[in-house]
């Protein structure tokens, strides 16, 4: 398996020992940036995994060249929205520890919403770690510490290892480049652990649906053209065809489909057959989630 992979290309949830080739533990950083955090953790614990998340596909691409190039077979990395990866991807109870090394604190209020830690997503953690597992994060911003805390709290999942919930001194704990650099600008740092003290009653799954490629007895191409740009709504699922680019023989769609935080855009093809039916071929791993259901039933709609 590669360092970095595309993750319909993996079993849902992901299976470690299938993954990384050994039943050692399995350790996460949500947010790897440039890849150096979880280098480090790779080649200071080979006795241990790490699998890495983080949305950006700069930091996706420095990652994995840094980690080819310190030739760990210990560690995988991905890019995806953490709360979508840990959601679909992630196991229960099969983490040992997660590492969050300076989230964004977002600290306009109006901003608040995009906030990643919150009760909901620790509480997400929680049924995503082993018993006794813990989460270690770093920030510099003493607002966004407190609220953290706070949060944590609420959900009664965790308790911290500090009595104040926080140090300002963590030994050997690897310095990121933010670390650094605010430290040379002598601000304080804080540390926060928290160990699991139960698993919650409530599950986190998506729903994945039974799609097969499907056959249009009656279709007519410009229902197609008639859908750029038109959004397809369902809750918290969107589906919205971008573009489309039609020959004879074939009509090559780009569509994107979002449900909750999991945001990807993928190319579907409808074929012309010998008999003159069109055949919708669904892409081999494709997760069909309910953004995706949605887009083939209003397709099945128009062309009946």
């Amino acid at each position: 398996m590669e360092i970095g992979f595309d993750w319909e290309q993996v079993e849902i949830p992901i299976n470690w020992k299938k993954l990384f080739l050994n039943n050692n533990p399995v350790d996460c950083e949500i947010g790897y940036g440039n890849g150096k955090f979880v280098t480090f953790k790779g080649r200071k614990y080979p006795e241990r995994n790490f699998f890495g998340i983080d949305y950006s596909n700069e930091s996706y691409k420095k990652s994995v060249k840094a980690l080819k190039k310190a030739k760990l077979t210990n560690v995988r990395v991905i890019r995806m929205e953490a709360r979508a990866a840990l959601t679909i991807l992630v196991p229960e109870k099969s983490l040992s520890h997660i590492y969050i090394n300076f989230p964004d604190p977002w600290p306009k209020k109006k901003h608040g919403k995009n906030r990643l830690l919150d009760k909901e997503f620790f509480t997400l953690i929680a049924t995503r770690t082993k018993k006794g597992g813990e989460i270690i994060i770093v920030t510099d911003d003493p607002f966004y510490r407190d609220l953290l805390l706070e949060e944590m709290e609420s959900t009664h999942l965790w308790k911290s290892l500090f009595q104040k919930g926080y140090t300002d001194e963590l030994s050997d704990y690897y310095q990121t480049k933010y670390e650094k650099k605010w430290r040379k600008l002598s601000k304080d740092i804080y540390y926060m652990i928290f160990q699991k003290k139960r698993t919650p009653d409530k599950e986190f799954r998506m729903k994945e649906y039974p799609i097969g490629d499907i056959v249009f007895s009656i279709f007519d191409p410009s229902v197609i053209k008639n859908m750029v740009e038109k959004t397809i709504k369902d809750e918290d699922s969107i589906a919205k065809l971008l573009k489309m680019d039609k020959t004879d023989k074939d009509i090559k769609m780009n569509i994107l489909l979002k449900d909750g935080t999991l945001l990807r855009k993928r190319t579907l093809h409808l074929e012309k057959r010998k008999d003159n039916k069109w055949k919708l071929r669904i892409p081999e791993n494709l997760f069909c989630t309910r953004s995706f259901k949605i887009f083939t039933d209003k397709l099945k709609t128009l062309c009946k």
